[in-house]
């Protein structure tokens, strides 16, 4: 990758520690290399330029290094020793850094050259005490020693003041103590041994020594945090902090990586860099919507971070590192060096998705390595196994995933991140992948959904997709949702049923006032094995029913085979509610099946786990919206035919809406666009001349017009009354209510007023029996009915019947006063010979008996049955009638 070497510490296969020693018996501490050989991999930091400045002769102060382990304290230190160990080596340094930043201000700082330097890392425990480390290695030290010792009875705890200055005039010293907090917190300290008072004292006093006698004696410690007991002894003389987080450190940060791990960074121009990545760069602009204004200074940031992207740095920087218990710079370093070597070759750039689950040298196990939490260690385990699950069921489609890889390394490494920002967006992970050229979007969306489905352990948080040890409980509901063998009772139909009936019905009033029944699959042969006994046809109330037909193509010649084969009674009140043309049989819809199933699952499941209550949501809602525009259009009867059902003629129509909107949309457009007023106004007049009943009127409104004539569209039940109220408020018939009152219009009343006078007043159930209809102007007789004498003949004696019709003259009856209490209508003798069941309906549609019709002298006839057969006759008989029953038994 354009020639870029790493240095020659990192070319083995096994990388050597980053951890820093001032010195050790192999002789490759910081200490034990030469000045030159250790600045030489060492970056002009604004921390390391802070220190130096702090010791420069005549500025001299206390200096107190703050940092978590591995943020480059000891390097820091050992640095400063070498530069005052060997002021050459420190000058030329300082020169050369000068020169290569444009930075004078570096050449300017000084260095001391009289002072000797004393180093030791405290947690090695070498020396109980501080004094014993500055008697063993200031050339003056024993004689203070003795002189300490030989004080007698006034020997103090701790070699006062100013035997420690008298030491420091001998020689001027720089004491540089690396892991003081945890050689501090480590010393005993009770009655017996007071080991920690007496370090609190003798730290105490270099503090002041520090402070007040520069030019003898400076200070330099370092400590993992600023509120020790171990630094607050120091912060007594206002030392100089060096934390790492001034306003530069980051950028300073990600300079000193990209110096300490290659040999040759600053040697390759910007000009080169861009070449290879600008494709990477767009795609980041495109895909985070990086305004115009902010193009120059985010291309910068790409361009120093190069070979690494800046949003991957970032990422292991203020998050992954953060999340692991890793030594930050030191770890880092080892993590990047890793990664640099498997894609270096490869990669114009590298980025998250470089750190690939399948290759172990990609930088994972230096990673892990430096991850203390055994569940994020067992995470990439599960990243692994699911790239495997995903390989295996991709393995026989036609749909490759190109970057399975790249893509599940990405989000594995993004999903190391503390909890809030684990994870990654899909842009991001785009991003991620981008290399020389652009990916399709489709192509990416595509491939990231085929994994998202097929991965048990990515879960999904708001737009966010995270890897996480526990099994995705989406996953898991989805893979349950398309296993047809868990369906085997079709509680998946009914699960599918039931959302379609919310769906049109399940709010408002529209269950109120209408009966909503899904046919199933066998809609078309058996459509009511799967329904409860009360929305069998049968038990029917007063709502409109409303038939939701599965399948789409469906022709009138089929409604009318079904109406006749599958409902008895009320024919006329039915409407079906047909699917958008062209789809398959709901019911066979794999993608709906398996959305009711996610649903049925996540209902039973989400008492258990609340996670599944919120999948619940999401998949009812999914299904829902599916389902409201799956209906467009419905149906209602125009032309019955009994005999030839085929013949029939629906209406169909369009209703223009969706959801829980369409029963209330249908009912609108039947009674705006269908319903004629003057039809029903006439069926209604013609009942008025014969004074039926409310009920008999209702009845055969419920029924289909015979006779090849257009049925009048039933509005249900409530309109249809309101509609006889109406004609009797406008003076067109008049109402007996139960034999008490004629209601009808008042002379000189308006229509609204009577309206306003009638409205309410029908009666309701086996009540609307007893209520008449009757021409205006009727009046109640004694009887309680309006008197009525059709005109009645007589068939001549030697009239044959003709068509099995034989009239039949029946006197009126006389009322109580020897007035006629009611007219007597002609009476038809109709017969039948034996035939089915099924054709004997066909001839009571013939001859006009519907459920209003009254009937009487009525025998069925039967040659032969058995006793079983009579016994379920009987048993569906009606009740509230009597029989009579004559038969021969053998």
């Amino acid at each position: 990758m354009l020639g870029l070497n790493l240095r020659s510490e990192f070319t083995g296969k096994r990388l050597s520690g980053t951890t820093i020693d001032f010195s050790n018996k192999q002789g490759t501490g910081a200490l034990d290399r030469s000045a030159s050989a250790f600045l030489d991999i060492t970056y002009p930091s604004i921390d390391l330029l802070k220190t130096i400045e702090a010791v420069e002769p005549g500025k001299s102060r206390p200096t107190v290094i703050i940092g978590a382990r591995g943020q480059g304290k000891s390097h820091l230190m050992a640095a400063v020793s070498h530069m005052l160990k060997d002021s050459v080596a420190g000058h030329h340094w300082l020169e050369e850094w000068g020169n290569r930043l444009s930075n004078p201000d570096i050449s300017k700082l000084s260095l001391r050259t009289d002072m000797d330097v004393i180093v030791e890392s405290l947690h090695l425990h070498n020396y109980k005490f501080l004094w014993e480390l500055l008697f063993d290695k200031h050339p003056h030290g024993s004689f203070i020693k003795g002189k300490w010792e030989g004080q007698g009875d006034n020997k103090t705890e701790v070699p006062g003041y100013e035997l420690l200055v008298e030491l420091f005039q001998f020689q001027p010293t720089l004491l540089i103590l690396d892991e003081f907090q945890t050689w501090y917190e480590g010393l005993t300290n009770n009655k017996q041994y007071p080991w920690r008072n007496w370090a609190f004292n003798f730290i105490q006093i270099l503090s002041e020594i520090a402070e007040k006698s520069p030019d003898l004696f400076g200070l330099v410690v370092s400590v993992r945090d600023g509120v020790s007991d171990a630094a607050q002894q120091i912060y007594r003389v206002n030392p100089v902090r060096i934390d790492f987080k001034g306003p530069q450190a980051k950028h300073d940060r990600q300079k000193l990586l990209l110096y300490r791990i290659f040999e040759n960074r600053m040697q390759i121009s910007e000009n080169d860099i861009n070449s290879i990545i600008d494709n990477h760069i767009n795609e980041y602009f495109r895909l985070n919507h990086v305004t115009g204004s902010e193009h120059e200074k985010v291309k910068q940031e790409f361009l120093d971070a190069w070979p690494y992207a800046p949003h991957l740095l970032k990422l292991l920087d203020d998050q992954v590192l953060i999340a692991t218990e890793t030594q930050e710079t030191r770890d880092l370093i080892r993590i990047l060096v890793d990664v640099f070597k498997t894609a270096g070759k490869d990669s114009p750039i590298i980025t998250a998705a470089d750190f690939s689950i399948v290759n172990e040298n990609s930088g994972v196990s230096s990673l892990l390595d430096s991850v203390a939490n055994q569940m994020q260690r067992n995470l990439r385990d599960k990243a692994l196994r699911n790239f495997e699950a995903v390989r295996d069921a991709m393995a026989s489609s036609s749909n490759a995933i190109l970057h399975l890889e790249a893509i599940l390394s990405s989000l594995w490494l993004r999903s190391l991140s503390i909890e809030s920002m684990a994870g990654a967006e899909a842009h991001q992970l785009q991003v991620d992948i981008t290399r020389n050229k652009p990916i399709d979007d489709n192509q990416f969306q595509a491939e990231l959904a085929l994994i998202e489905e097929n991965s048990f352990n990515i879960h999904r948080k708001g737009n966010r997709l995270v890897f996480l040890n526990e099994e995705n409980p989406q996953a898991k509901l989805m893979a349950h949702a398309k296993n047809d063998r868990l369906f085997e009772n079709n509680e998946d139909q009914d699960a599918l049923a039931k959302e379609i009936r919310y769906v049109l019905a399940g709010s408002g009033d529209a269950s109120q006032n209408y009966r909503v029944l899904i046919l199933k699959r066998n809609w078309n042969k058996d459509p009511w094995s799967d329904f409860e006994e009360r929305d069998q046809p049968q038990n029917w109330d007063s709502r409109i029913p409303v038939i939701v037909i599965p399948a789409s193509d469906v022709s009138d010649a089929e409604l009318g085979k079904w109406l006749k084969n599958h409902i008895t009674k009320n024919r006329n009140t039915v409407r079906f509610l047909l699917a958008k043309k062209g789809l398959e049989n709901v019911f066979y819809d794999k993608t709906l099946l398996v959305l009711a199933r996610a649903v049925f699952l996540a209902d039973q499941w989400k008492k258990a786990d609340t996670e599944y209550a919120t999948l619940y949501s999401k998949f009812q809602k999914e299904l829902r919206d599916q389902l409201n525009t799956r209906f467009d259009r419905f149906a209602i009867l125009e032309i019955w035919n009994f005999a030839e059902p085929q013949k029939c003629e629906f209406t169909t129509t369009s209703h223009n809406t969706e959801g829980s909107k369409i029963l209330g949309a249908i009912q609108d457009i039947v009674r705006r666009e269908l319903f004629i007023p003057e039809e029903f106004k006439e069926r209604v007049f013609t009942s008025a001349k014969s004074n039926h009943s409310v009920a008999q009127v209702l009845n055969q409104l419920k029924e289909p017009t015979s006779g090849g004539e257009p049925s009048i569209p039933w509005l249900g039940e409530v309109e249809a009354k309101e509609g006889i109220i109406h004609l009797c408020s406008q003076g067109s018939v008049a109402i007996n209510l139960l034999g008490r009152e004629m209601m009808e219009s008042r002379a000189g009343e308006s229509e609204n007023d009577a309206w306003q006078r009638m409205k309410g007043r029908l009666a309701t159930g086996r009540q609307l029996e007893e209520t008449t209809l009757h021409e205006p102007g009727t009046h109640v007789s004694s009887g309680g009915t309006a008197p009525i004498l059709p005109p009645l003949t007589t068939p001549a004696p030697s009239e044959p019947p003709i068509g099995g019709e034989n009239p039949v003259y029946v006197p009126p009856v006389s009322g109580l006063f020897g007035g006629p209490t009611q007219g007597i209508m002609e009476r038809k003798h109709l017969n039948a010979p034996n035939t089915s069941s099924l054709t004997l309906l066909g001839k009571l549609e013939s001859w006009g008996i519907n459920p209003g019709s009254q009937v009487h002298g009525c025998k069925l006839s039967i040659d032969k049955l058995t006793g079983a057969q009579l016994q379920e006759l009987l048993k569906k008989l009606p009740d509230g009638i009597t029989y009579s029953l004559d038969l021969e038994k053998e």
